[in-house]
């Protein structure tokens, strides 16, 4: 069960969701990730533990996203990975 959100545009971010692992594992691409990768992955985990999910492999492409829109884009995805689809 894979679920993915978000655009590949200045601001954002594209989330994708992979529920069929066991433990948690968070990937982050982006240019900013030296002085901001620690926050989006916190930002990740956040969403998680708020949803309780325990296993997951998540995906962050970052492309200048602010912090609410990173847990707005987690919180789409994993509900799309939970109702079985991409979209």
């Amino acid at each position: 069960m894979i679920g993915t959100c978000g655009n590949e545009k200045d601001s954002d971010v594209v989330i994708t969701v992979d529920l069929n692992v066991t433990g948690i594992e968070i990937v982050v691409e982006s240019k900013l990730k030296k002085m901001f990768g620690k926050l989006m992955e916190k930002a990740v985990r956040d969403v998680l533990l708020e949803m309780n999910i325990k296993n997951a492999k998540v995906l962050v492409q970052d492309f200048g996203a602010l912090d609410f829109v990173i847990r707005g884009r987690v919180r789409t995805a994993v509900r799309r990975a939970m109702n079985g689809g991409d979209k």
